[in-house]
């Protein structure tokens, strides 16, 4: 059975990403059917190497709708901001409105960042696995390659998670959760899969490049995170120890120096219920299975 899978793909600056994101897509042995390219108001040249990479592999997207649309928003970063959220409501918008005037429906959409590149195989292996389990609703790879540029260094996402840069959703399961704009969207939407039932799950075998994650944010934006999330002082506690056990005492202060900061600051916080239910009690839940 053949799955129509949409791609969004928002950029801003990324000139000297885009021709990695671009030969990445081309080289994949499932391609999306739509590929929608949202840029955020660039300044470089983002579009016109865009347009000149796909220029040149014109013959790999032959059967993908490769859309370009602008957008402008006055916010200028994307992290934990309810920015990003806007700009990927936008492309879910766009594939909407298509599907009414095509009457074509895309059973499965996604978002990879201009700086992700994503093995071959990639969204044919999403793809398999959501094949194979029904209630798979959200998913992505697990292993991260983090290109600090003298080396590459290996993470790893936790296996009950999918961050939004290069995740998947089953329809259904956005048609249920919904998408709204907030703060730390990736963190709402996967925790309202798993409450209502679905699995949200990052695969061990697959693997995707970018840019260096962890040294660009630092642990305070983790611990930021943290708080945004509800997630209680007692488990960003335990966190920050398990850390400091593992000798990574500087990155356990700023693990909870970030909560502290953004708890004095009174930052804005996720409030869907649901999601704050989930992250305010997530051992009980992990224990339930969910």
């Amino acid at each position: 059975m053949s799955h129509k899978l949409a791609i969004i793909t928002p950029a801003k600056n990324e000139a000297k990403n885009i021709p990695n994101l671009v030969r990445g897509m081309a080289s994949q042995t499932h391609k999306p059917d739509l590929w929608i390219f949202i840029n955020d108001g660039s300044t470089d040249d983002t579009v016109q190497v865009f347009e000149k990479e796909l220029e040149g592999k014109a013959s790999a997207f032959e059967k993908t709708t490769v859309l370009r649309i602008d957008y402008q928003d006055e916010e200028s970063g994307y992290a934990l901001g309810p920015k990003y959220s806007r700009i990927i409501k936008f492309g879910l918008e766009q594939i909407f409105n298509l599907e009414k005037k095509s009457k074509v429906d895309y059973d499965f959409l996604g978002i990879l960042d201009s700086d992700v590149v994503p093995e071959e195989k990639y969204y044919e292996s999403l793809l398999e696995n959501f094949n194979e389990d029904p209630k798979l609703g959200i998913a992505s790879a697990a292993r991260q390659l983090e290109d600090y540029g003298s080396e590459i260094i290996t993470s790893y996402v936790n296996r009950s998670f999918a961050p939004s840069g290069f995740r998947v959703w089953r329809r259904k399961c956005l048609n249920e959760t919904d998408y709204k704009i907030s703060v730390s969207q990736d963190a709402v939407s996967a925790a309202k899969a798993i409450m209502m039932g679905w699995k949200v799950k990052s695969f061990a075998d697959l693997e995707v490049r970018l840019r260096q994650r962890g040294a660009k944010f630092g642990y305070e934006y983790y611990g930021k995170s943290a708080y945004m999330r509800h997630v209680p002082y007692l488990y960003v506690l335990a966190g920050a120890a398990r850390m400091f056990l593992r000798g990574k005492k500087m990155d356990a202060r700023q693990y909870i120096n970030g909560y502290k900061e953004a708890a004095r600051q009174n930052i804005s916080r996720i409030d869907d219920p649901l999601a704050i239910k989930y992250f305010r009690h997530r051992f009980y839940y992990k224990l339930l299975g969910k």
